[in-house]
């Protein structure tokens, strides 16, 4: 056998409309850590670096093909769902001239590591030969008996699983659905993983064999096994030990479970990578985050999107960051919510602030509790410690804005801006009424309404004389008692 018999063809089965998910959308397309299903069979397919990817989709076939994203790949409808064997029959097209091995996998496999599949590619290459019996021009002589390799593992409880029926040298001898089991069979907790490899010629010549004399109605590829004994030819388990990387996802809490085990390992990657986390059980970090060595998570922190996050930044409880890129040594402070923006290093957020919409947060700047920042520029060592609205703003450097600035950026129509420059200090309360410009070192006294732009160095101010009366209290006391 030369290279050419090393090349494999993957073929994804994602046409199902899973029932059993209650759903308007397919099932391949829910989410897990803020990624399609589909996407982490998906990157494990690759990793075994295939010739071609092929994906049978069906049900909401539109949803799904944009899901998966994939442009060099190819996809094939299956029309009418009539089951695995069916779905790999209508890809036959793809692979009946082609001398190599087909693995056909279920698309709800979302924990399959990419190297199990590289692994399974190789074993059955080495069925395929036999060892050191060259021929004529030095290539090795081909077993022809091998016709495929079936993924198995044992789980603690194989209910609901096909069972994998083997002889003493690893042969599969038939795998039994549960239903069809017998009573010894249901004892057997070796199962089928669902994922299959075949070498091309003899899968083509059996696929279309394929019966659905059963209670589904449905064509299963398990029955291919069945045909290829018959001829003469023979199949493989190859079993893997280490069965959570099969939980297959039929329902809504398979999903919640796959999830679980799949956001642990990528805390443990991340943790071994140098993050920090106090009491992972409760954080929560998609697929698309980054971090960095001495980052520092704490309880029920959740990451989201595109989010980086850089060295030396402490994040604390309760947080929620999301498609935002975060510097070196930010403390954020518990319960803030930074979603679409940029913090830059040194900048202290929190407790209880909210940044969004495309806000950048400059070098060494405060922002304090309960301070909500939208689409807005703040400079360098600038601090809004306090209660704070600052919507649509390009705020300098070193200004500090007091407690209850509000900048009103919308009449009932439109939105403006507000620019405060360089050193200017708003007093408490101040209300800025855009568009306005606050000049250098400028000046507002607290609780003004600010209509008009102040220049540089100007204090602006806006409020009632204070106006005293004399033994007020007094005179409300003897009011009471005459009342």
């Amino acid at each position: 056998m030369g290279h050419h018999h090393e090349k494999h063809i993957a073929v994804i089965l994602a046409a199902g409309k899973g029932t059993r998910f209650k759903s308007k959308k397919p099932k391949v397309i829910h989410k897990i850590l803020g990624k399609p299903m589909i996407h982490y069979i998906s990157l494990a397919v690759r990793w075994s670096n295939p010739e071609k990817v092929i994906y049978v989709v069906g049900h909401e076939k539109q949803q799904v093909i944009k899901a998966i994203n994939c442009l060099n790949c190819t996809y094939v409808e299956q029309e009418e769902q009539l089951g695995t064997g069916h779905a790999v029959a209508v890809t036959k097209p793809y692979w009946e001239n082609f001398d190599g091995i087909v693995m056909i996998v279920n698309g709800d496999l979302p924990l399959v590591e990419g190297e199990t599949l590289k692994n399974a590619v190789k074993y059955m290459e080495a069925l395929m030969r036999f060892e050191g019996a060259p021929t004529e021009g030095g290539e090795n002589y081909r077993n022809e008996k091998v016709a495929g390799v079936v993924l198995t593992t044992k789980v603690p409880n194989p209910l609901g699983y096909g069972r994998v029926i083997k002889d003493r040298n690893h042969r599969i001898i038939k795998i039994v659905e549960e239903k069809d089991a017998t009573y010894e069979e249901q004892k057997i907790d070796e199962i089928n993983t669902g994922i299959y490899l075949f070498y091309a010629p003899y899968l083509k010549e059996v696929i279309d064999k394929l019966e659905n004399k059963n209670a589904q109605k449905e064509y299963y590829i398990t029955d291919v096994i069945q045909l290829l004994n018959d001829m003469g030819k023979e199949v493989y388990a190859l079993l893997v030990p280490d069965y959570t990387q099969f939980i297959g996802v039929n329902d809504r809490w398979d999903l919640a479970k796959a999830e679980n085990v799949l956001r642990m390992k990528y805390l443990q990657f991340w943790s071994y990578a140098g993050t920090t986390f106090h009491n992972p059980e409760t954080v929560y970090i998609e697929f698309d985050v980054e971090l960095s060595p001495d980052v520092e998570i704490y309880q029920g922190v959740s990451l989201k999107g595109k989010t980086t996050i850089g060295e030396d930044t402490i994040i604390e409880e309760n947080c929620l960051i999301k498609n935002s890129k975060i510097g070196r040594n930010v403390k954020i402070l518990k319960g803030s919510i930074i979603e679409d923006s940029v913090i830059h290093d040194n900048a202290v957020i929190g407790p209880y602030a909210r940044i969004r919409n495309n806000s950048v947060i400059k070098e060494k700047a405060q922002i304090g509790n309960f301070v909500e920042v939208k689409n807005s520029t703040i400079g360098q060592n600038t601090a809004a410690k306090h209660l704070a609205y600052l919507g649509d703003a390009e705020i300098g450097k070193d200004v500090n804005i007091g407690a209850g600035t509000i900048t009103c950026n919308y009449d009932g129509f439109k939105k403006h801006k507000t620019v405060i420059k360089d050193k200017a200090f708003i007093g408490s309360n101040t209300m800025l009424v855009a568009p306005v410009i606050i000049g250098e070192e400028a000046i507002t006294g607290s609780g003004s309404v600010i209509t008009k732009d102040i220049p540089d160095k100007a204090l602006g101010i806006e409020r009632a004389q204070t106006k005293i009366i004399e033994n007020y209290a007094e005179k409300r006391k003897k009011r009471a008692k005459n009342g």
